[in-house]
């Protein structure tokens, strides 16, 4: 059986919802102004996040991971530029990122003109004859700056669009290069690095403190970095190891434009700082990066190696680390002096593959000197 609702209720809730209707009609104005103000306050905290530094973020910020249309393809893309004198460090990290890297790799190399038939057949090695990669050279204006490729690369291969990773010819990669793919990048940074002071850093340091902050190797009076209002004491970057997330991003914000513009402002008044240390093209990456990039895992990127003789690290720290960065004056194939017979060294040797041209022999003690 059922029962009937009482007339009086039926009532009340026709009254409550005409009496919904009408407020909803009489305050659409308010609830635009509203979301006019939500829109600003949006607005506002982000431009409020934007000037923090990645340091102060936890894991709670919103980031985008390096794992997007190529990691999908399992393909990862990886620049390196070299010249004639550290042709076989190429090879060397060639090498060893093949042997370390279980995805499908795809080298992007930029070389002078008169190294790329010596790069040609070096890479037809057996070991190497299945390696994928495009070869270029800087372009014309580009050549008198060695590091241009730093940002020139994205123009120099107009064909990639998605995550890559940028290596200095002096490293070795001991790890699998799809996890350092991963590296976690904030929305508002264009990219992962090494901070040179970061307080959890593994990597020795034969500097002070003073020498890593933007005050010692940037000039903060030139004109144009003047405009960038850069804080003097904030950590500077090693350029030598990055991860992008999004090529496009790169494109769309002209960061090569900017740079080329920091570099060329050079040529009428030095950017570079009391200091020294960095070439014209890291000093204007260090200006336009200024607080928008995010940290790599420090064992990705353990440096310093070679900015003294003899070793630096245990072997079983060295064997643990799944990247090596040779960026100081002592390479491994570069002098007998550098490293002897170091653990570094033959971590080196373990992955170069002799020149079959027989121009790049690492100088290495008879045994009659051991």
């Amino acid at each position: 059986m059922y029962h009937r609702c009482p007339k009086f209720a039926v009532t009340a809730v026709s009254l409550i919802w005409a009496g919904f209707m009408v407020y909803l009609l009489t305050h659409l104005q308010s609830f635009a102004d509203y979301g006019g103000r939500f829109q600003v306050g949006a607005k506002y905290a982000h431009d409020y996040l934007s000037n923090i530094s990645h340091s102060a973020f936890k894991e709670e910020a919103k980031t985008i991971s390096t794992t997007s249309q190529a990691a999908k393809h399992k393909l990862i893309n990886v620049v390196i530029q070299a010249r004639e004198d550290n042709l076989g460090g190429l090879i060397s990290a060639v090498n060893s990122v093949i042997v370390n890297t279980k995805s499908e790799v795809h080298f992007h190399f930029i070389v002078p003109q008169d190294t790329i038939v010596h790069l040609q057949e070096w890479m037809k090695v057996p070991e190497l004859s299945n390696v994928q990669y495009s070869l270029a050279k800087l372009p014309a204006p580009l050549e008198k700056y060695y590091n241009a490729a730093k940002f020139a690369f994205l123009d120099i291969f107009p064909s990639l669009h998605d995550g890559a990773i940028y290596l200095d010819p002096d490293v070795i990669v001991q790890g699998d290069l799809a996890d350092l793919l991963k590296t976690p990048i904030l929305v508002k940074d264009l990219g992962a690095f090494s901070d040179d002071c970061q307080a959890g850093s593994v990597s020795k340091r034969v500097t002070s403190r003073v020498e890593t902050l933007y005050a010692s190797r940037l000039n903060l009076k030139q004109h144009e970095i003047a405009k960038l209002n850069l804080n003097p004491l904030t950590c500077t970057f090693n350029t030598g190891v990055f991860v992008i997330s999004d090529a496009d991003t790169w494109r769309n914000e002209k960061v090569a434009e900017k740079i080329l513009d920091l570099i060329h402002s050079h040529e009428r008044s030095s950017i570079i700082g009391p200091q020294g240390g960095p070439d014209v093209v890291e000093a204007a990456i260090l200006a336009i990066f200024y607080r928008r990039t995010s940290p790599i895992d420090p064992m990705w990127h353990v440096g310093n190696l070679g900015l003294s003789r003899g070793s630096r690290y245990s072997p079983f720290f060295l064997n643990n680390a799944k990247l090596l960065h040779f960026n100081g004056h002592f390479k491994p194939w570069k002098s007998v002096r550098s490293f002897g017979s170091t653990f570094e060294q033959k971590i080196w040797d373990k992955y170069f593959i002799p020149d079959p041209f027989g121009r790049f022999v690492p100088i290495r003690k008879k045994y009659s000197e051991i």
